[in-house]
């Protein structure tokens, strides 16, 4: 399915040779500078990550059966339909009718492009018009300014934040459906 597209982006559905791409920004240092979660360093350390992503990316993003999937991924590809990011959806609860999100423009030439911007945009449009979800919420280390930035630009507003075991601080921040713009 094709969620949005315009003269420069599309944005598709996941599929299974998106795999590759996904796991390389996975592992890239750059683009997991605001998270805490290690960095595979070695050969050994990195076929572990390897393999354990794939597992999940076969049990929890691409399985068959769609009540499984743990996460929603809309791919962003440029006119060519190569790969320059991705917009996820994921830990949705759906008695609390809510979702987290996160966005990764992968191919550093389309840094600063306003892509993530109407990406998320994009998305944020087809949750809230074709999902059960009344909230969407983001969750970034209190040094990503760029992307506070953006969630900011977006209507996202601040909800909180918390400190994790090794005192790296996330800030909450939060989008509500419009009841009266989507129904």
């Amino acid at each position: 399915m094709i969620y949005y597209e315009d003269d420069s982006i599309k944005i598709r559905d996941l599929l299974n040779e998106d795999v590759i791409n996904l796991f390389s920004c996975r592992i890239d240092r750059e683009l997991n500078l605001h998270d805490p979660r290690p960095i595979p360093n070695t050969s050994k350390e990195l076929l572990n990550e390897c393999k354990d992503y794939c597992n999940r990316f076969d049990t929890e993003i691409m399985n068959e059966n769609t009540e499984d999937r743990k996460y929603k991924y809309f791919i962003i590809t440029n006119k060519d339909n190569n790969f320059i990011g991705f917009v996820n959806f994921f830990s949705i609860n759906k008695e609390k009718k809510q979702g987290e999100m996160g966005v990764t423009i992968g191919d550093k030439r389309y840094f600063r492009k306003g892509i993530a911007y109407t990406a998320i945009n994009a998305v944020v449009k087809f949750i809230f018009e074709n999902m059960d979800i009344n909230r969407i919420y983001i969750e970034t280390g209190e040094t990503n300014k760029a992307a506070l930035g953006l969630f900011d630009k977006l209507g996202f507003k601040k909800r909180g934040e918390y400190l994790e075991d090794d005192n790296f601080k996330f800030i909450i921040i939060e989008k509500l459906r419009s009841l009266e713009s989507y129904n």
